[in-house]
């Protein structure tokens, strides 16, 4: 879907945005007025000022400054008689007010001929959506994570325990999950294929996205790929990279998969570079060890990597374990 149909979409959402709200304060007037007449009188009356000030506009009497003053007066008296009278029936002040869901552009998507941010963030959060769903990674849980299957006896001359080991790392991924903001820390992932990485990066995905922020997740191929055919012009009208550097949260799995290549090295580098300027966190994933990622990066990607908060993942492939049960 390109972006001009995102934002066809939007003003879509925004406009049955505005028919509801509307359609809401046509309720509680009708409510009101069966109710408590004396308060939709004084509402009626209310919107009488907007046609006298039109007339004194229109007419321009010659003592037109003090039928304004007179006219703003009596409508600030209206309006505080109307606040005091739905508050002593138990209504909000603002019972009769049309609660638009953006008050900053009444819910019609534009503030003077511009694009107001609501229909910019709503086109935002579509887009990230439909990248999402394209993606082949379904979400997972914190639940369904299982450390019986890391050893509890050391596996390699380090003299770590990999349940120990991983059992912090959960603890740390279910905890960042809690206290997500979008100035988190960044994570960076590293072990063999098959430890869970990408069970708990989409962990974390899950509980971030029901707290309300935005992420996206996806191979860094796959996303690589797109950027590319949109750069180049086979694919037009959309801009994955830049929903890749507006998300809250973005999860890139599997970094090293992808074909070298200039474009995807400098891609790369632009991706975690400019999100780290800008303290917006990312989950980055690779199945490659540090020599593997020195020999294929370049310094400046690497430094970068090391600096966000490292969890190594140790173990047996799960994978395998799994299909001999």
């Amino acid at each position: 879907m390109s972006n001009s149909m995102y934002y066809r979409q939007a003003l879509g959402i925004i406009e049955a945005r505005r028919q509801n709200a509307r359609f809401t304060a046509d309720e509680h007037l009708r409510e009101i007025e069966q109710k408590f007449p004396d308060i939709a009188r004084r509402k009626r009356e209310l919107a009488d000022t907007s046609i006298a000030l039109t007339r004194i506009i229109l007419e321009k009497p010659a003592d037109a400054q003090k039928l304004l003053h007179q006219l703003k007066e009596h409508n600030l008296q209206l309006q505080a008689e109307i606040r005091s009278m739905l508050r002593q029936k138990g209504f909000p002040e603002d019972y009769l007010s049309i609660r638009y869901t953006c008050p900053v552009c009444s819910d019609t998507g534009y503030v003077h001929s511009r694009k107001c941010e609501c229909l910019q963030q709503l086109v935002r959060d579509l887009a990230t959506q439909a990248l999402n769903e394209m993606s082949p990674l379904t979400l997972s849980e914190f639940s369904s994570f299982r450390l019986d299957y890391y050893p509890d006896t050391p596996i390699d001359d380090s003299g770590v325990i990999p349940r120990s080991q991983m059992e912090k790392i959960f603890l740390y991924c279910r905890a960042y999950a809690d206290h997500f903001r979008p100035n988190a820390q960044s994570l960076f992932m590293i072990g063999n294929t098959g430890l869970g990485k990408t069970h708990l990066s989409l962990a974390i995905a899950k509980q971030v996205i029901a707290q309300g922020y935005t992420v996206l997740y996806g191979s860094v191929q796959d996303f690589l790929r797109d950027i590319n055919a949109e750069q180049f012009g086979r694919v037009a009208d959309r801009d994955t990279l830049g929903l890749l550097l507006d998300a809250d949260l973005l999860i890139l799995d599997d970094l090293g998969a992808e074909f070298d290549s200039n474009f995807n090295s400098a891609t790369i580098y632009n991706i975690i570079n400019t999100r780290a300027n800008q303290n917006r966190p990312m989950i980055i994933n690779t199945n490659l060890r540090v020599g593997e990622l020195e020999a294929k990066y370049s310094a400046r990607i690497v430094s970068r990597l090391f600096v966000f908060d490292v969890l190594r993942f140790r173990g047996k492939d799960i994978r395998q374990l799994k299909g001999r049960l």
